[in-house]
């Protein structure tokens, strides 16, 4: 799958998105995703507040994915135009 800057993605797990990032940086190797939310319920946010406090500073960071390898966990959601 093509991934390119601005490509709004979906990170799947089991048949459900768990997080939303945007393609901030993409080169020929890798491309770079912005995480900007998460599942609240599958990250556990409601169980402990030292969970939402981690969850905000691990999960909404940013994550470097490489071209050559598997990324069937991440999903294109953007609509070409």
């Amino acid at each position: 799958m093509n991934f390119n800057i601005g490509d709004l993605v979906g990170l799947w797990f089991s048949e459900k998105n768990i997080k939303l990032g945007i393609i901030i940086d993409s080169k020929k190797d890798n491309f770079i995703v912005k995480w900007i939310w998460y599942d609240k319920i599958f990250f556990m946010d409601s169980r402990d507040s030292l969970f939402e406090d981690l969850n905000n500073q691990y999960l909404l960071n940013e994550t470097v994915y490489e071209r050559n390898q598997e990324t069937n966990c991440l999903k294109n959601l953007s609509c070409g135009l």
